[in-house]
């Protein structure tokens, strides 16, 4: 690829993973589909299936994604991930996979580089070095992020050296790795994945150093461009290389043992799509086929939401309204993400115990949703109700006053400490 403006590169990142995908896929001993738009690898029991980047229309998405969940029931994978540019096509593609029990997930931001213009002046740790090797396993490095990096089989590549992985040692003993995945053609650009540094050696410069060997291997093979998606974690060090940001993308993540155990119905399905577009003439038209009792609709579906989460998930509050109509119920912060303002602190008025109620797998508390998103006014309400400022979420160990330091969210660590 020469000479590509952003569309191009977001293109041939999309591209570069499918092919990822592709490539992992039959190394597993796996399938890759190809059918109508959708593109999926099928997985197993110690692997998941990847949905690559979705090309559907109204007209055949919805039959396409019940035959994906369908061969999901048949043949269960280790879980399901689908990536998709923005927009998604069809752009109702992530209400149609919640409705089916996918989960939502992170954004990638997706990043591009013109390599001629890599900066490699950078100061790395004394005793750092870095080898290509795509044969030594790194299961036993503790706590190396994507030490389980399958490494494609080379008779699967369609050329020599199309997947490289490059290993950080310092002083000898494993710190970090990377990979770079190389596509030809119009979309031809090296894919940089995989970036993982142990958590004790990071901040020395070891995920800029594996990355930058990454981008000059590409550039040594005659390649103009290399891609990657990001975290927002992770998006200085990359720009510190000269990559920058194109746009951010989708991605939804299916556990299989919950959507096992109660897959939806097709009225389940139904219902949820509603919600999820805020459609009020389907909600009343399917209210006479389901039971609308309070168990029914406050239940968790199997992408882990609830039917009003979901609907403040999609920005319906006219769903929402419907809902707490036919008997659901919702939270403090339900309703503040609504916009239902003044109801959110009548509900912390009448029960101030509530500000420390902990939400989703994280366990944050409405405190740490505030520090989060940098909200100063949420951060205001939660603090009238006298929140406990020692409760920590369960993935960080954290308080909400130590999130707010971490996210240099600065006024919001001003409020904290103050009522502290």
């Amino acid at each position: 690829m020469q000479d590509a403006d952003s569309l191009r590169l977001e293109q041939a990142a999309a591209f570069n993973h499918r092919e990822l995908f592709k490539k992992e896929a039959i190394t597993l001993g796996g399938s890759y589909f190809d059918t109508d738009g959708l593109c999926w690898t099928s997985g197993n029991a110690q692997s998941p299936s990847m949905v690559a980047f979705p090309e559907l229309t109204d007209a055949n998405a919805g039959q396409q994604l019940d035959e994906l969940m369908a061969f999901y029931r048949k043949h269960p994978p280790k879980g399901a991930g689908c990536w998709s540019l923005d927009p998604a096509s069809p752009p109702d593609l992530g209400i149609r996979l919640l409705a089916r029990g996918f989960q939502p997930g992170w954004r990638p931001r997706w990043m591009g580089l013109d390599l001629r213009q890599v900066r490699t002046d950078h100061p790395f740790p004394r005793g750092l070095t870095i080898a290509t090797d795509n044969q030594i396993s790194l299961t036993d490095v503790k706590d190396l992020p994507y030490a389980h990096v399958i490494v494609p089989a080379a008779s699967t590549t369609d050329m020599p050296g199309q997947w490289m992985r490059f290993v950080a040692s310092l002083n000898g003993k494993v710190v970090g790795h990377s990979v770079v995945f190389l596509t030809s053609g119009d979309l031809g650009a090296a894919g940089i994945y995989h970036v993982g540094v142990v958590p004790r050696h990071r901040k020395k410069g070891i995920g800029k150093a594996v990355t930058l060997a990454a981008c000059l291997y590409a550039r040594d093979r005659g390649y103009r461009y290399a891609v990657l998606n990001s975290t927002g974690a992770g998006q200085r060090t990359y720009e510190h290389l000269g990559f920058s940001v194109i746009r951010d993308g989708w991605t939804w993540w299916l556990i299989t043992d919950r959507y096992l155990s109660r897959p939806p119905s097709p009225p389940d399905v139904q219902l949820a799509e509603a919600v999820g577009r805020g459609d009020r003439l389907s909600l009343d038209a399917l209210r006479p086929q389901l039971q609308m009792t309070s168990g029914y609709l406050n239940r968790e579906l199997s992408n882990g939401l609830t039917l009003m989460e979901l609907a403040v998930h999609c920005r319906q509050p006219s769903a929402a309204e419907w809902l707490v109509g036919a008997g659901a119920d919702y939270t403090v912060l339900d309703a503040w993400d609504l916009g239902w303002l003044d109801r959110a602190r009548q509900m912390l008025q009448k029960d101030p115990s509530s500000v420390n109620r902990s939400y989703g797998e994280w366990n944050k508390t409405l405190l740490h949703f505030a520090a989060e998103r940098n909200d100063t006014e949420l951060t205001r309400l939660a603090l009238t109700a006298r929140p406990d400022l020692r409760m920590k979420d369960s993935a960080y160990q954290s308080t909400a006053l130590e999130w707010a330091r971490h996210l240099g969210h600065t006024h919001i660590m001003e409020l904290l400490q103050d009522a502290r």
